[in-house]
C-alpha cells in the first residue's frame, strides 16, 4: 500500500513526530495550524493571475499518516526483522525542489531490494519549514533516522557539537563517498575531521531572462555591471520592471549579497568572511552592497520589493511584466514550466574586476543527515548510499531537475532536458572552484537573522552598508563565543 499526496501538508505539532502504526487505533480528530502550499489568485501590476504560496490555515485532521507520510508497506515479508526506516526530507512537485517524481522512482527500487523494511516518508515544504521541524525534532530528543535538510557550515558544526548528528566517517570509508564528493562540499559537511552529512544537490544563483522582450528592447546579455545598468534603463523606459524581485521573507536579497561579493572579492574573501578570520566591514562587501545600492537606485528591480513574496516576482517574470527575475537552480523546473517555449535563456552576472573571476554563490541545496539516536544506523546509512548512488544520476538529473554533487564533471550535453537547464548546469559547475559559499546556509543563526534582516534595512535606505557590516560583525563575535563559526573541515 503507498500513500503518497501530491501536495504535502507539514504540522507545526510534535505530532508530526511520532509513527503511526498500521494495526494502531483510529486517531482522534484534532484542530491544529497547518502550513499548506496552495494556489491563490492574487492582482499583481493590473492583471489578476494565480500564484503558489504558503499559507496558514486551521484544519481539523482525522488521518494524520495518510497526509503526510509516504510509507512502502509489503504485502508479505521476507520472513526477516522488520525494520521501519524514518526519512524526512523536502523533494516536492513543483515549486522549490520538485525532484519528487526522481525521488518516487528511486524509492521504488529500494522498497523492492528491502522486502522486510518499511520506509516511512515525510516530505516539508523547501527552506525553513524542513529546517524548523528538524531543529524541533533533534532538541526533543525524537528525530528521525534520516534527514534531508540544510544548512551545513555552521549549523552542522552546532548540531555536531550538540551530539545530535552520526558520524558517517565510517560509512564514507564503507561505501567509498570520499571518492563522489568534491573538496568543497566535504569541506561544507565536516567537523573536527569526522563526516556528518552527504550533501547532495548543487544550488546555484544566476538571470532567468525572457528571450523575446530584449529582442524587442534591443537588448543583449550584459558583459560590464554597465550594461546591467543601462539595460534596467532601457526596460524602464519601455514600461518592464527590470528585475522581478520580492523580498518579503528576506533570504532572496541575502542570495544576492553573497552573488555580488563573489564578483566584487571573490571566493577567497566569502571564506575568510564565513570563518570568522575577516571582518564583514571590508572594502569589497562594502563594494558589493554599493552596487546593489546603484541597482535599486537605478530602478532595477520591482517597486515596494521588500513587501513583495517570492511566488509574486516569479509570477510577474512569468506574466511578462518584469524582462528577468534573478534567482536560481531552486525553481528551474518551474520557470521552464512556466515561460512561453522558446522564450527562456539565463545568464551569470557578468564579471565585475579583470582580477577576480566570473562567479556567483553556491552551496549545497541541503544534505543527508542522521540522527545519532537512530537504531537503524546501518540502514540509514546504506539508504543514504543507495539513494545518492551514480546509477541514479540520470534520473535525478532529467525527472528531479536537479544538479547532483559530484567530484568527476558531469557531461550535460547527453542528458535529455531543456536546453537552458544545461546552459545553466554546465556553467554553474565549471565555476565550482571559484563561486562564493551561500551566506545564509553558513552561519550561525543569530548571524543569518542579522543578514536577512540589515539587508532589507540596506536596500529601503533605512540602513547604511557600515552600520549593517558592523552589526554582522559583532554577531559573528557572539557566534564564536557559542562555538556556532563554520570550521571547516578535512580529511
Amino acid at each position: 500500500m503507498l500513500i503518497s499526496k501530491k501536495f504535502v501538508m507539514v504540522f507545526v505539532v510534535m505530532a508530526l513526530l511520532a509513527l503511526v502504526a498500521a494495526c494502531g487505533p483510529a486517531p482522534t480528530p484534532e484542530t491544529i495550524t497547518v502550513v499548506e502550499t496552495v494556489e491563490v489568485i492574487k492582482e499583481v501590476q493590473g492583471e489578476t493571475i494565480t500564484v503558489v504560496e504558503t499559507v496558514e490555515v486551521i484544519k481539523e485532521v482525522v488521518e494524520t499518516v495518510e497526509v503526510v507520510k509516504e510509507v512502502e508497506v509489503p504485502a508479505e515479508t521476507g520472513g526477516g526483522d522488520t525494520r521501519i526506516l524514518e526519512v524526512w526530507d523536502q523533494f516536492e512537485y513543483y515549486g522549490m525542489t520538485a525532484a519528487g517524481p526522481a525521488l518516487e522512482e528511486i524509492h521504488a527500487a529500494w522498497n523492492e531490494a528491502h522486502p522486510d523494511n518499511f520506509l516511512s516518508r515525510s516530505v516539508f515544504g523547501g527552506g525553513w519549514p524542513i529546517r524548523n521541524a528538524v531543529e524541533l525534532a533533534l532538541t526533543s530528543g525524537e528525530a528521525p533516522d534520516v534527514f534531508y535538510s540544510w544548512p551545513s557550515g555552521a549549523g552542522l558544526t552546532a548540531y555536531a557539537r550538540e551530539g545530535f548528528l552520526l558520524d558517517l566517517t565510517p560509512y564514507a570509508d564503507k561505501y567509498g563517498w570520499w571518492d563522489r564528493l568534491p573538496e568543497w562540499a566535504l569541506e561544507r559537511n565536516m567537523f573536527d575531521g569526522k563526516l556528518y552529512a552527504y550533501p547532495w544537490e548543487q544550488d546555484l544563483e544566476y538571470v532567468y531572462y525572457n528571450t523575446r522582450i530584449f529582442d524587442e528592447l534591443g537588448l543583449e546579455e550584459p558583459q560590464s555591471f554597465e550594461d546591467v545598468l543601462n539595460w534596467c534603463a532601457v526596460a524602464n523606459e519601455a514600461g518592464y520592471t527590470p528585475i522581478a524581485f520580492g523580498n518579503s521573507t528576506q533570504w532572496p536579497a541575502a542570495n544576492n549579497f553573497t552573488d555580488m561579493v563573489a564578483l566584487t572579492g571573490g571566493r577567497e574573501v566569502g571564506l575568510e568572511v564565513l570563518r570568522g578570520e575577516s571582518k564583514w566591514n571590508r572594502p569589497e562587501l562594502v563594494d558589493a552592497l554599493d552596487r546593489l545600492l546603484q541597482m535599486v537606485e537605478a530602478e532595477c528591480f520591482t517597486p515596494g520589493f521588500n513587501g513583495i513574496e517570492y511566488g509574486e516576482a516569479l509570477a510577474q517574470f512569468y506574466t511578462g511584466k518584469a524582462t528577468a527575475i534573478w534567482t536560481g537552480t531552486r525553481v528551474i523546473h518551474d520557470v521552464v514550466g512556466n515561460t512561453p517555449e522558446g522564450e527562456l535563456d539565463i545568464f551569470y552576472f557578468p564579471q565585475i574586476y579583470d582580477d577576480i573571476p566570473q562567479a556567483t554563490h553556491m552551496s549545497e541545496g541541503s544534505a543527508y543527515y542522521i540522527w545519532s539516536g537512530t537504531d537503524n544506523p546501518d540502514l540509514a546509512a546504506e539508504y543514504i548510499d543507495f539513494v545518492t548512488s551514480p546509477q541514479w544520476l540520470d534520473t535525478w538529473i532529467e525527472k528531479g531537475s536537479t544538479i547532483p554533487i559530484q567530484k568527476d564533471p558531469i557531461d550535460w550535453d547527453k542528458y535529455d532536458f531543456d536546453p537552458v537547464i544545461g546552459k545553466a548546469f554546465s556553467i554553474g559547475q565549471g565555476m565550482q572552484d571559484l563561486n562564493v559559499d551561500a551566506f545564509h546556509t553558513t552561519v550561525a543563526p543569530n548571524v543569518v537573522q542579522a543578514l536577512y534582516q540589515g539587508m532589507q534595512g540596506v536596500l529601503s535606505g533605512e540602513t547604511t552598508p557600515e552600520d549593517f557590516l558592523n552589526k554582522m560583525d559583532e554577531e559573528t563575535e557572539f557566534a564564536k563565543s557559542q562555538g556556532q563559526v563554520w570550521e571547516p573541515g578535512s580529511r
